[in-house]
């Protein structure tokens, strides 16, 4: 199933290192002896060997200090723990069943690959694959062999078999044998039937053997096609033959799956009384899935039985998936549960420096240390689980040992593959897992077919309804590799930390509880949750131009020159200056952060005459100074937050409901998206809403303050964001972004495809393709002209559908909030903390106490307490369990470990008290003055 680097090394980093300098020297020593082999024997080689670079794959000395092969982009390795023993015995059954091609005969059949004992001498022998190459050794001391053909792919695996294999014994075995060796490098298999031809040309040919070593997409698709023209010389002999490769997501198979030779035969499997058993569970608990696997038929896999196990068989590939179903099974979940952090969204998260101030990412700053150093190296996975995303089910006997072991909340199953699932439901008892789930009221998530590029979408929908800050206590397993789903996992890990990275933390939540005190006691203007009778309004007939600050917003201002008159331009953050420079006015300017930042972004634009003729769209929580730039402020609230929970509780208590908005993040962009499409707008054109550049070093508007006048970026943006992922481009095939603008766009989608009835939506920015937005160059736009009073209609919208001012019911609403009860709360929650922990016990039931202890306060709605400490308790409680599960003799450190976050912790919680204490109603302070700065550089 899974076959990492991390199950072949020590625990012990030293004594993994010494294993290591000690095959260093052999490495070297069988590398130079190679070197010399091919000079004498092969000396073209040579040249490509010193001209090579690695790419892919490199050697490693195992635990065992046997040498294997990894994957470096991936963490896989080629062999099993002993490679030598492993190709031994597989070429131990070759000889004893060696797949062939007749080419002239053609009654040997096709529906499997023909198969017989390999005779003593053969003429021609082709070898798909290389590794190693100790098979190469192993066969010449079994036969005699006349021509020797090997295709490798990859030159790396050339260079790792330079370092491990006998290349000399090889040539002089060769030699002796009077055997000529065709090393086809780069090659992989494409030229087959050209290169038989070449050797008819020269000697008689009749049987070919094949030898598959590795399976490899278009190496399969060439064995494929030479078994399925068995006897027809004019298909594998042509100069050249259309081959293709395997690209389904359901065809990808390992290097090394079992069954590599093709000479498998399983028998069919199925096991009827639990088959129906589990129809009947998943009827019970999910019908729509019940219905998808009654129409299902296997495409793929099939499932079978090998060896008296059930298996997955891929009958076109002849590859099987296991080796051994149990013994597999458990070596994962084993691995899992002594190394469940591999996957972790909390470890190594980063801190902005804008923002590393704040008490919450203050005090994590002392606590990441102490977490990535122990939980590296000791650590296990709780009895009791928060949330736990499996991808990939295969068979699912894994699932059936983790569930039994441990106790997990929230399940979430991801697995592309319906014929692997369907077939589980003969070998897993999914009746008890969701029976005995749905008992403890536990909760089980299916999310099955697809690609994996839907997982973010789906799993926000399930964290946004326990809270978003779940994520910091959700672990993760790859249960096989699947390159399209491992693609997946990566980007929803990124993901993930992302959302986590933006969750709300203590700062955030006292932030934004004062400055929506300020929006009410300044007059602000908060949309209508109804609003009844608008639905026809002129208004909402009118295009809106969204314009982000992407790079080709510099293409674009002729065209928003052209039609400003004509629509409603609404500016995203930073995009503001750019359209000062140019001369245009948008109607609204939007922000989505909470903090200072946003005013010193703003003054950038020295025109306070200019500010003052526009209005601000945003969220609650808006800094009050940077509404204050503006004529007047719109706002919505901003789902899920504190500040939001807590007003619009308050506010409906006077009859005042609030429009709010579900994903107002991670950018500007998917506010002003969220709020048009809440508001009823059907007509939107996005203008440098790139997400994405095709230049790293262009990433936004040169007009803005990203840049300098003389064109420098102002900080090394690459550096601080990244930005090397590669996503589908609105006008040119691909365009680079960095995992937030990825995020932004896949929940901007998400929100087209929720109102696609009523709404049109044309991406005139060359970035990043948005699905649901059609592509549109600006030059196409055509708008027909509509004969309305533009600001007019805007202005008459505007009043009808918002509330004129709260500012009367600002005081009497922050009134009622007690911060006796904060402060004495608090005293409450450091007594226990400073309770003596000594056992793994101890320290789980502390955890338990926390929670008991918070959600007493959560029972009275006017101590803040709770709410504004939800998301860093969670956080904090998710550190600590990752500690207490590991304590015990052996690890006492870990113990120290936990103490030393408790201390933290106290320090973090003494901080609020005096912080709510002392200025409830302070503001953020944040300031971006030191990039400001970099403006006026020369």
């Amino acid at each position: 199933m899974l076959k990492y680097i991390n199950y072949q090394l020590h625990e012990d980093a030293e004594r993994q290192a010494q294993v290591e300098q000690q095959a260093a020297a052999k490495i070297n020593s069988i590398f130079t002896a190679n070197m010399a082999a091919f000079q004498q024997f092969i000396p073209s080689v040579v040249d490509i060997v010193q001209q090579h670079t690695m790419q892919q794959y490199s050697v490693f000395s195992t635990k065992d200090a046997m040498l294997n092969i990894v994957d470096f982009a991936t963490g896989r390795v080629v062999y099993g723990s002993d490679p030598i023993q492993e190709v031994a015995e597989e070429v131990a059954d070759f000889v004893a069943h060696a797949p062939y091609v007749d080419l002239y005969h053609s009654d040997v059949g096709t529906a499997d690959w023909p198969a017989e004992p390999l005779p003593a001498q053969i003429n021609t022998l082709v070898v798909f694959g290389m590794g190693f190459g100790y098979q190469l050794n192993e066969l010449l001391q079994q036969v005699r062999v006349r021509y020797l053909i090997v295709y490798e792919p990859s030159v790396d695996m050339l260079f790792c078999s330079l370092q491990a294999n006998d290349w000399l014994a090889l040539f002089e075995t060769a030699a002796a044998l009077n055997t000529q060796i065709f090393l086809q490098l780069g090659n992989d298999g494409s030229s087959l039937t050209t290169d038989l031809a070449e050797l008819c040309q020269e000697t008689e040919q009749d049987r070919v053997y094949l030898y598959r070593h590795y399976f490899h997409p278009v190496m399969d698709k060439v064995i494929d096609y030479a078994m399925t023209h068995q006897g027809e010389p004019g298909k594998l002999l042509a100069e050249s033959a259309h081959i293709g490769r395997y690209e389904h997501l359901y065809d990808f198979i390992s290097e090394r799956n079992p069954g590599v030779l093709g000479t498998s035969q399983p028998q069919s499997f199925t096991d009827e009384k639990r088959y129906q058993r589990n129809m009947a569970a998943l009827k019970k608990f999910y019908p729509k899935v019940h219905l998808a696997i009654q129409k299902h038929q296997a495409e793929h896999w099939q499932l079978v039985q090998e060896q008296g196990q059930p298996n997955l068989y891929h009958k076109q590939r002849k590859a099987l998936f296991y080796q051994n179903i149990e013994q597999e099974s458990e070596a994962l979940v084993d691995y899992f549960v002594h190394h469940p952090y591999k996957d972790d969204v909390i470890l190594g998260q980063r801190i902005t420096r804008k923002l590393e101030h704040y008490l919450h990412f203050s005090y994590m700053k002392k606590i990441q240390p102490i977490l990535t150093k122990t939980l590296q190296q000791n650590s296990r996975l709780p009895q009791q689980v928060d949330s736990l995303i499996v991808f990939g089910v295969a068979l699912g006997k894994h699932l059936e040992h983790l569930s039994s072991m441990h106790r997990i909340k929230s399940l979430y199953i991801c697995e592309p593959n319906l014929d692997f699932f369907a077939a589980s439901l003969h070998v897993t008892d999914w009746a008890s897992i969701f029976e005995q789930a749905d008992e403890d009221k536990r909760r089980i998530y299916l999310n099955l077919g697809g690609d994996g590029s839907r997982y973010f979408y789906d799993l926000m929908m399930q964290f946004y309804q326990v809270g978003a800050y779940s994520i910091a206590n959700t672990y993760m397993l790859s249960s096989y590799y699947n390159e399209t789903m491992q693609k997946a996992i990566y980007d929803l890990r990124a993901e993930l930390k992302v959302v986590l990275a933006i969750g709300e933390y203590f700062d955030h939540a006292r932030y934004g509880l004062a400055h929506t005190y300020y929006s009410l006691s300044n007059g602000h203007h908060f949309f209508k949750k109804e609003r009844k009778g608008l639905q026809q309004h002129d208004f909402l007939k009118l295009p809106v131009f969204v314009v982000g600050n992407g790079p080709s917003l510099d293409q674009c201002f002729d065209y928003l020159k052209e039609y400003q008159d004509q629509v409603i331009i609404i500016s995203c953050g930073t995009a503001l200056k750019a359209l000062h420079s140019h001369g245009i006015k948008p109607d609204f300017h939007a922000e989505i952060e909470q903090n200072r930042a946003t005013f010193d972004w703003i003054n950038q634009v020295d025109d306070p005459s200019y500010l003052q003729d526009i209005r601000l769209l945003s969220v609650n929580g808006i800094h009050p100074d940077t509404a204050a730039l503006f004529a007047e402020t719109y706002l919505c609230f901003k789902e899920g937050e504190t500040s939001t929970i807590v007003f619009e509780r308050e506010l409906a208590k006077e009859n005042v409901q609030v429009a709010s908005l579900s994903y107002a993040y991670p950018t500007v962009t998917n506010l002003v998206v969220n709020a048009m499409l809440k508001l009823g707008v059907r007509l939107l054109y996005l203008f440098g809403v790139d997400l994405g550049y095709a230049d790293i070093n262009y990433h936004h508007s040169k007009s803005s303050a990203y840049y300098k006048k003389n064109g420098e970026q102002i900080y090394a943006y690459q550096k601080a964001h990244g930005g090397g992922l590669v996503t589908a481009g609105n006008f040119r095939s691909q365009v680079f972004t960095k995992t937030e603008f990825d995020v932004s766009r896949k929940l901007i989608e998400q929100a087209i495809k929720a109102h696609s009835k009523d709404l049109e939506v044309y991406n005139c920015s060359d970035g990043a393709r948005i699905e649901g937005a059609r592509p549109l160059q600006p030059a196409n736009i055509l708008l027909s002209h509509m004969k309305l009073d533009k600001r007019k209609v805007m202005a008459d919208f505007l009043e009808q559908s918002s509330y004129s001012s709260f500012a009367d019911l600002a005081q009497p609403v922050w009134q009622r909030f007690n911060f006796t009860a904060l402060e004495r709360g608090i005293d409450e929650w450091v007594c226990l903390l400073e309770e003596p922990v000594a056992t793994a016990e101890q320290a789980l039931a502390f955890i338990d106490k926390q929670w008991l202890l918070l959600r007493k306060f959560g029972g009275d709605q006017y101590n803040l307490l709770y709410l504004m400490m939800l998301g860093s308790t969670n956080y904090i409680s998710a550190v600590l369990t990752k500690l207490s599960v590991s304590i015990d003799e052996e690890h006492k450190d870990l113990l120290d470990a936990f103490h030393d976050v408790q201390h933290i912790w106290i320090d973090y919680l003494k901080s609020v008290k005096a912080d709510m204490l002392n200025d409830p109603l302070a503001c953020d302070g944040v300031s971006v003055a030191y990039l400001m700065d970099r403006l006026k550089e020369p």
